[in-house]
């Protein structure tokens, strides 16, 4: 769940789930064993032409459709239609319908673990769990958890990168004036996750 949902809250569009960035490849073994990917399916993949990021997308229509499928027909169809919208409505795989289940899923996450999580990011941030909570009346607590990346990234204060949210700028607005790589946020961010995981699993 963890990968999945930073996939989808920190690189998606609201209108398309299938943004999902690629992992570097000495990564793909460690962190997607949930979507049954191995390097070796990979790498003949990449061989016959097709990308990192493509061959993510169609593993994630795989992973959702009703039948069992296999990736390089996704692709070949993609190839086709070249959209990703497209070829998941051509296997039948609801894309707006996933981004409501995961959304959920996070909430309910986050709900359930609330004083778990606000106890690992004030040691993360140095913050005392009473400040954070403050933030929570401005921001939700994913939100909380993505601003204690770009600062710990960036070197500017939580309740900054707060700010520039309740001015109604967007996290991608808030990563460009913070001049940070998206990719790094998002690493950062997962970072934060697994130590919440684990904390929590305690």
């Amino acid at each position: 769940m963890l990968i999945s949902l930073l996939s989808v809250f920190l690189f998606c569009s609201q209108q398309n789930i299938l943004t999902v960035k690629a992992h570097d490849h000495k990564e793909i073994e460690a962190k997607h064993v949930h979507l049954h990917i191995s390097d070796q399916e990979i790498n003949d993949l990449i061989k016959k032409g097709y990308t990192k990021r493509d061959i993510f997308k169609a593993y994630f229509i795989a992973k959702h459709a009703k039948e069992k499928l296999d990736v390089e027909t996704i692709l070949k169809v993609y190839k086709q239609k070249q959209s990703w919208e497209e070829t998941a409505k051509y296997f039948k795989v609801d894309i707006e319908k996933i981004k409501k289940e995961h959304f959920e899923k996070h909430k309910q996450f986050y709900k359930k673990n609330k004083t778990q999580i606000i106890q690992y990011l004030a040691t993360y941030t140095g913050k005392s769990p009473k400040e954070l909570d403050t933030y929570l009346k401005d921001v939700d607590l994913h939100f909380l958890v993505v601003a204690a990346a770009i600062s710990k990234k960036s070197n500017t204060d939580l309740n900054q990168i707060i700010q520039y949210k309740k001015e109604g700028k967007h996290l991608k607005e808030i990563i460009s004036i913070e001049k940070l790589d998206p990719k790094s946020v998002f690493n950062e961010a997962k970072n934060i996750h697994k130590g919440i995981y684990r904390a929590i699993k305690k």
